[in-house]
């Protein structure tokens, strides 16, 4: 049996944040960083787990595991949560309040419990996630765990021949969607169907579509360090919103109007690479303002946009803000040394920065031979790996 390689990028927030709990359009697009996992059979019954990034290493007897067999519809998922099953897996697992370690090992046998064949669970098999996504960032990371998984153990178990076209990466996406309902409880499904399609997308809540036209373009992560705290920033936003009405609404109209207005800018056939850009900028300068007067911006945020508009640069925080990551667009016409002067001066500061782009392609899949180039399948996002990684980096 051949061994599978798979990749998954992040997401990104580009527009809307705040407005889309309202009902609001939030456009987003896959993030350049990604999540690699490696699955290979074993012939011993055992399924190994290695995900260093939450340091979890685990290994069980297949047999022990518990099973749930296949149902009408297969390999479909069930429309709702098996919440015996997920009882059943929280207490084989036990790892008590390892939340991050816990949540990953039973979105895994979750899938696993469903998609497994026989013939696959007497044999067992090793699979190994790492990322470059940090963790709790609000850039997608469990999402883009959720599609290795279930690219993964659809691969192995023969029910993808693989994501050439819509209906195999829907596939994809509806069992990644159910490992994101372990990890989160009621996610909006966004996260794992950017990371599934790649590209960009609209949203509001309960629709999804893709952003027609939308090109790749490159920015410069930046990373505050700041912990972000989701909830009081919606809750604050709230709150601010019960007080005067009158003034929050409209400023919430405004930032679905910028989501929009992306979404138009891409459709303009005519216009040009370099006039598409300053416009996008134009867009990132309102969208930040606004989400400022809202409350949800924060003093490194504020300075990140300090240091990179005085080299000419627009940013603007991404997700929900009070600390988290900030996103700057880099111009075709930005300088390497530019781009490094400022990550220089950001980095001074006590941030990460990291260069990515946006609006790449989703989710991949590598079938392994010893003749396979893993160099050649990297090369994509060599600011990671680079001609001289193996497979060692996952052991």
């Amino acid at each position: 049996m051949p061994s599978y390689f798979v990749s998954s990028p992040g997401k990104v927030i580009l527009f809307g944040e705040h407005a889309v709990v309202y009902g609001k359009v939030a456009t987003a697009g896959s993030l350049g960083l990604r999540s690699y996992s490696l699955i290979q059979n074993r012939t011993d019954g055992i399924v190994e787990v290695s995900l260093p990034d939450v340091q979890l290493a685990r290994s069980w007897q297949m047999k022990d595991i518990p099973r749930q067999a296949p149902w009408e519809g297969f390999p479909y998922p069930p429309a709702t949560m098996n919440t015996e099953l997920l009882a059943q897996l929280t207490a084989f697992v036990d790892l008590g309040t390892q939340t991050n370690r816990s949540q990953a090992a039973i979105a895994l046998l979750y899938l696993h419990s469903y998609l497994t064949k026989d013939d696959i669970a007497a044999q067992g098999y090793d699979f190994s996630v790492r990322s470059n996504l940090p963790v709790g960032a609000g850039l997608g990371s469990s999402a883009s765990y959720s599609v290795c998984v279930a690219t993964a153990l659809l691969k192995i178990n023969g029910h993808l021949t693989g994501l050439d076209t819509v209906t195999q990466r829907d596939l994809v996406n509806q069992w990644a969607f159910q490992a994101e309902k372990v990890i989160h409880g009621n996610p909006s499904g966004i996260d794992n169907t950017v990371s599934t399609f790649g590209g960009a997308v609209a949203f509001k809540k309960g629709a999804i579509e893709p952003l027609p036209g939308f090109q790749s373009l490159r920015f410069l992560l930046t990373n505050t360090r700041v912990p972000r705290e989701t909830q009081v920033q919606v809750a604050n936003v709230r709150k601010l919103r019960e007080k005067f009405p009158a003034i929050v609404d409209p400023m919430l109209d405004a930032i679905q109007e910028i989501s929009t207005s992306c979404k138009n800018l891409f459709s303009q056939e005519n216009l040009d690479r370099a006039q598409l850009l300053s416009q996008f900028g134009e867009l990132v300068d309102v969208n930040h303002g606004l989400l400022a007067a809202l409350g949800v911006s924060h003093p490194s945020l504020e300075k990140v946009r300090e240091i990179s508009s005085k080299l000419g640069l627009k940013s603007k925080l991404t997700g929900a803000g009070g600390g988290g990551c900030a996103l700057t667009l880099i111009r075709d016409d930005v300088t390497p040394e530019t781009v490094a002067v400022v990550k220089q001066l950001l980095e001074a500061e006590g941030f990460y920065c990291m260069e990515t782009s946006v609006g790449g392609p989703g989710a991949g899949i590598l079938t392994l031979t010893e003749a396979t180039s893993i160099p050649e399948f990297l090369a994509h996002d060599k600011a990671y790996f680079d001609a001289t990684q193996n497979w060692a980096y996952f052991v």
